[in-house]
Formats: structure tokens, sequence, C-alpha cells
């Protein structure tokens, strides 16, 4: 997103917009879902039920949010993201032409005249050329609307497509003033989000323009945070440039980043040691970044007398290494490629797929209590998927709200989330033992249908 015209002004403070939800409208398997993003949020079912296919969608939107045309967005080549999987083309239900994806956002600001909640929803058309088809921006607040419908009355249209010119280019497209009747129509490209192109059509004059930019600012803010950590354990065993010190998605750079960590945050690295002390059998007495006569780095573990570099590691430890690493630093100074914010108090949301690949049974807990490490105090949020019983064996009936099941209809093929409290039959089957056995046993996918009131063994779960 292009910075603020010369003399705008939009709001800022130290609090940090975040992600609610996720709604996939219409994305490939998904129709009139909604994925709810708690501080750390498991996401399970069983494979091909459409978990990668939700993370997708949020990783669409993340793109997009970066204010880049829909094509170099998701199919292109270039950088560490690559194509999105299954391009473009693969984003449509079975049989359309289009897709549809929403969020909503918690801007969690203070001033009088910001919105407390911010909605967005996008519909984009990939053929014959991708272009939005439909993009609407809404705003929840404590400014009242003189309206006849009272359920819009706080709920601001702060964005909206007018009428589209298929093939043009081009989007109209109206925002909200404030004022009744004077809502400004103009034309807007059609290949990327208008959300993104807001700043170029409003100055920030008056109030009112103030908290419409604000409000699309915390939008793309809270989605350009978003960063799918997927290490690749052959990638991290090279020598990398001592500098490159922001943390890709594949964590190729790894050993300059904890080289970086050892002289600049020294608390951090100590806690890095003892987790990974605690994952192996044989002694590690330190991490190191090994330096070349060019000031490359690579990461290797003293062992007594002995040192043995990255290339020599386990393809899980340097996995473990890469997650920890991550979830210590809180999702800070992460290389988002071109959606980059500074660090200044922002809340990232983490995406990591099958959280426990590459570890033992034994280190669920360890790594569980990383993830919930790192969200505490709303530092940071986690996404990951898992099909590690020792894992969802760890967690806490507390946690389990935050855990969302997919499944898919054999008739329809379509894909459901449910967060696990509201799978018909809970407390019954957490009445026949931890989750990870109910899980392993298949008894989650043969839940009875309720009876009976089972409220008061809620209360005591603690989910009531």
């Amino acid at each position: 997103m292009r910075p603020l015209r010369q003399g705008a002004h939009v709001y800022r403070s130290n609090m940090k917009p975040y992600l609610h939800e996720l709604r996939l409208t219409e994305f490939k398997t998904f129709r009139d879902a909604t994925l709810p993003l708690g501080g750390m949020t498991a996401l399970i079912g069983r494979n091909s039920s459409g978990k990668s296919n939700a993370l997708d969608g949020l990783e669409v939107l993340s793109r997009l949010a970066a204010g880049t045309d829909i094509v170099d967005a998701l199919d292109s080549r270039r950088g560490d993201e690559g194509p999105l999987r299954g391009g473009i083309e693969g984003c449509p239900p079975h049989g359309t032409d289009r897709f549809s994806l929403g969020c909503t956002v918690f801007p969690l600001r203070s001033e009088p005249s910001s919105y407390w909640i911010v909605q967005f929803d996008v519909t984009i058309q990939v053929r014959p050329e991708p272009e939005i088809v439909s993009e609407t921006l809404w705003g929840i607040s404590g400014h009242k609307r003189s309206t006849k419908n009272w359920l819009e009355r706080f709920r601001h249209k702060l964005l909206a497509t007018e009428s589209a010119s298929p093939g043009s280019g081009s989007i109209d497209a109206t925002w909200y003033t404030g004022r009744p009747g004077r809502s400004p129509r103009a034309p807007f490209r059609s290949s990327r989000l208008l959300t993104s192109q807001l700043a170029l059509r409003l100055e920030g004059r008056n109030e009112r323009e103030r908290a419409v930019l604000t409000a699309a600012e915390d939008m793309l803010e809270a989605l350009r945070g978003v960063f799918h950590l997927d290490p690749v354990p052959h990638l991290m065993r090279q020598y990398v440039p001592g500098r490159d010190i922001r943390l890709r998605r594949t964590a190729e750079n790894l050993s300059a980043v904890i080289g970086h960590m050892a002289t600049h945050d020294t608390e951090r690295f100590r806690q890095l040691l003892t987790r990974v002390q605690n994952l192996v059998e044989h002694e590690v007495t330190g991490i190191e970044a090994v330096r070349s006569d060019l000031n490359d780095v690579m990461l290797a573990l003293r062992e007594g007398p002995a040192i043995t570099p990255a290339r020599e590691m386990s393809d899980g430890l340097l996995r473990f290494t890469a997650i920890a690493t991550t979830l210590l630093r809180q999702g800070r100074d992460l290389d988002l490629g071109g959606r980059d914010t500074s660090d200044d108090g922002k809340s990232p949301m983490l995406v990591i797929e099958e959280l426990e690949n590459g570890l033992h049974p034994s280190q669920a807990t360890q790594v569980l209590d990383l993830v919930k490490q790192a969200t505490v105090d709303n530092s940071a949020r986690v996404i990951f998927t898992t099909h590690s019983p020792a894992l969802l064996s760890a967690l806490s009936s507390e946690d389990h709200k935050n855990v969302v099941v997919c499944s898919r209809d054999r008739a329809t093929g379509l894909s459901n989330l449910r967060t696990l409290p509201e799978i018909d039959g809970y407390p019954s089957l957490m009445a026949q033992g931890d989750l990870g056995t109910i899980i392993t046993s298949g008894l989650l996918e043969q839940a009875p249908p309720r009876e009976r009131d089972f409220s008061e063994f809620d209360r005591l779960m603690g989910i009531g």
C-alpha cells in the first residue's frame, strides 16, 4: 500500500490490529464457512478434509493486501513465496469462475472516531482475466449514522463497488464521508484490491476521512502480517550472508538469524539453547554461528569438544530450531516479501502446517508450550495444523475452544469448520479420554447427536 499523500494524517496508537476470523464464502472446497482465529488456533481434521484450503484462503488475502496485481500476487514464481498452491485457477469452487473471501479485523483503537471492528469481503473473477467484481469494506463504531435501518446505524459501509466493466481493467466504487447522500464515486483499478487504493482517493482532510483511511490500513496491516512458516531443512545446511537476519518462510537463513540473536537478543538465545538441549538425547553445550572469511555464517552445535555444523544435523532438529526461533521471537523480524512492515508493536499471524513434523511424540508438550509463550499478551497469534495425538492430548480443556475441526461432507464434497465444543456429543466424547485418544480411535467422526443437557459438564470443563 502506498503512503498517504502529504498532509494526510491517520491516527496511530500502540494497539495491535489483529485478525478475528476468516470467511471462506466461496473458495475451493468451502462455501459459507468461517474460520475463527484466536490467539492460538489448532486446525485439525483428516487428510484432504480442507485444512490446507482454508489456510490458502488466508494466504490469498495476505498476498493481495500488499497492493500488488492479482496475477503477480497469486501466480508469480518470484520470491520465496512462489505461486499459490493451485494458482488463481485453483481458487474458485469446481464448476465456477470466481471466488469470494472475507475477514474481520479488530483494530483495538481508543480514539472516539475510530472503528472498533472492520469487515472486508471481496469477489474475484478468474476468467477471462483475473479481476475484482465486488469489494466491500465495513466499519462498526460508536459514531451513529442517520438511517431508518437501525442495524446499520453503527455499521458504516466505508467502501463499496458499484458497477464493473468486465475486461476494462476498471470498476466504480463509492466511499463513506459521514454525510448523508454525499458518497463520492470514482473508478478504481480492478486488478488489485480497491481498499489498497483508498489512500490515493482520500486525503484525510476531516475526521471521517481519517477514520476510513485508518480502518483500511488496519485491515491491510493485519493481513500483511500473516507469515506462513514452512522450514525446508536442506536449505538451512548452507552458508548464508551474516546480514540476512529477517527470517524467510523457508528458514533458509536461520543461521544468520540465530547468529544475530546470540549478540543482540541474549535472553531469547539462551532460551533457544535450553529448548534444543531438552530436545536431543546427547549433550549440547552451545549453539554457534560459524563464520567464513566473507562473513557468511552456518549454524553449528557445540557438543563437548566437537562441533556439529548444520549440514550434519537431522531434518527434525533443524525444523524444530526454526520453529522455536520464530516462536521465541514472537514473530518479529520476518521477511514478508512485498508485505514488509516495520516491527512497531504489530501482532503477526504465524501459520505453521504440521507443527509436530519430525518431532518425537515426547516433545509435543515442549512445542505446544512454545506456541503458548509466543501468544502471551497478544504478542503474536499462531494457527497450526497437526495430526499428532500427543500434541492434541497436551491441550487443556480451556484450549479446546480454539480447536477447529475441519471435515468434508461425503455427499456434497464441501468442507466444514466447527470449533471442538460445537461438535455433537462433545461432553460425552471428552468423558471417554483425552483428545489425542479420541482422534486416534476415530470417535470424533462418529460423535452422536446431543440427547441430554451437558451444561453442567461444560461448566466443569470451563467451556460454558
